[in-house]
């Protein structure tokens, strides 16, 4: 009798059948306007697949409608896939580990083992996906339109870039490449900022922000999420303004209505979404460490962003405060938070770290870059950004190869790993005695 596959083993498996898929749709002749290489093609759909947005092609000039329209789909499925998939999975799992609160879904699921409550869920999740797409598109197609494209490209271009923004993929099929032209248009930068926001929320704090009209409360996961991205966006929004206002090749010399704009993109773009309106190399170079570090972090869990997660920050930031004032416990809004927990967010610290610190290094050594570039091309990869400076069309075949595998990894690797943790949670029957080593 075959074995049945694990939740983890489903999620890997079925990402990359749908990136295998993605890549042989680019491939075919009418995707592009001229012929590309397997590697550029297997590039570009995990890219899509990942909802990442680099690419070692131009892709405005390189993909035809079809193709734009095939990697829409990838990013579509990527990114609601991965929300539909992780709280799925975490609820199945919630059901035994009991931290349900983690990712509540409030009364849109009491039992996930009903059949009917399961679609009631995945409706939801469509519903609040396509809801903030679609808006999102009529407000990009009326801003595209009024900027001279025509009718049906304005449309198309709305929806397609709408796509992108709620999935968090930085892939742009504009003429320019980007949105430079569009760094002062409000309509736009305010339109896709608060698209990649609510994507960058996750499902779970979308519906308790969608019940609170009704009970007034907040889950401690949504709370706890609400408040450390708010803090991000700040930090992102203000280090861009402070240390690029000046810079006559980025801010400076800009209008104030302009500079202002564009503090508020990249402020929020750097947090998994991997639009521009400014040109990033020559953005000075604590900006970059910012962003760069913004990029680690991501968004939320069950969300369409990447990194380590802004709840893992959150809690490594509590693990100290309480370290700190001597507590054996970690508390928060009134509640104790489990213990394994814990060395669960560490965990994907440490894993995560390890992953950037040995893929920058073989960046370095494969490519030539030095440690700035290298250290941003792989971070955006692991966070699922799309930012680069200038790197990624000049990648070397194992360049291609490794920032992929970090683009997969950075994807779908912390999602299983928590999972599978979750699934092989075991009470041990026995203790051995205590014994305490050095630290710091």
């Amino acid at each position: 009798m075959p074995r049945r596959l694990s939740t983890p083993q489903l999620i890997v498996f079925g990402f990359l059948a749908l990136m295998v898929l993605g890549t042989g749709l680019l491939k075919l002749p009418v995707s592009t306007e001229h012929s590309i290489s397997w590697i550029d093609a297997m590039f570009v759909s995990v890219s899509a697949g990942s909802v990442t947005g680099l690419s070692t092609v131009d892709f405005p000039t390189t993909f035809t409608t079809f193709g734009a329209v095939v990697v829409m789909v990838l990013v579509q499925l990527g990114g609601l896939g991965i929300m539909t998939v992780t709280t799925m999975a975490v609820l199945f799992a919630g059901q035994r580990l009991g931290f349900r609160n983690l990712i509540a879904v409030r009364e849109s699921i009491e039992s996930v083992d009903s059949p009917r409550n399961t679609l009631r869920l995945l409706l939801q999740i469509a519903r609040i996906t396509f809801a903030v797409e679609l808006l999102a598109a009529v407000a990009l197609s009326v801003a595209f339109i009024r900027g001279g494209m025509g009718f049906g490209e304005g449309i198309f271009q709305g929806v397609f870039h709408a796509v992108m923004g709620f999935c968090n993929a930085g892939l742009v099929n504009l003429e320019a490449g980007s949105f430079i032209p569009y760094a002062g248009n409000w309509l736009v930068v305010g339109t896709l900022s608060l698209a990649i926001i609510l994507g960058g929320l996750g499902f779970p704090v979308l519906v308790d922000l969608y019940h609170y009209r009704k009970d007034r409360r907040l889950t401690v996961h949504s709370r706890l999420v609400l408040i450390t991205s708010a803090v991000l966006l700040l930090v992102g929004v203000a280090s861009v303004a402070a240390m690029e206002w000046s810079n006559t090749g980025t801010l400076g010399g800009q209008p104030l209505s302009t500079r202002l704009a564009m503090s508020v993109f990249q402020g929020v773009t750097a947090r998994t979404a991997g639009f521009y309106t400014v040109s990033y190399p020559e953005m000075r170079d604590p900006t970059l460490v910012v962003q760069t570090l913004l990029m680690f972090v991501g968004t939320a869990p069950t969300s369409t962003g990447g990194g380590i997660k802004v709840t893992t920050l959150a809690l490594v930031v509590l693990i100290v405060v309480a370290q700190i004032r001597g507590q054996d416990r970690i508390t928060l809004f009134w509640r104790t938070l489990p213990q394994s927990l814990v060395a669960r967010a560490l965990s994907v610290l440490a894993l995560a770290s390890l992953l950037v610190l040995l893929s920058t290094l073989a960046l370095m050594v494969s490519d030539g870059l030095a440690l700035l570039p290298a250290l941003f091309e792989v971070t955006s990869a692991f966070g699922t950004v799309g930012l680069s400076l200038d790197v990624t069309p000049n990648l070397s075949t194992f360049g291609k190869i490794l920032v992929s595998v970090v683009m997969f990894l950075g994807r779908v690797g912390p999602i299983t790993f928590v999972v599978a943790l979750a699934a092989r949670q075991r009470t041990l029957h026995y203790k051995y005695p205590e014994e305490e080593i050095a630290i710091g």
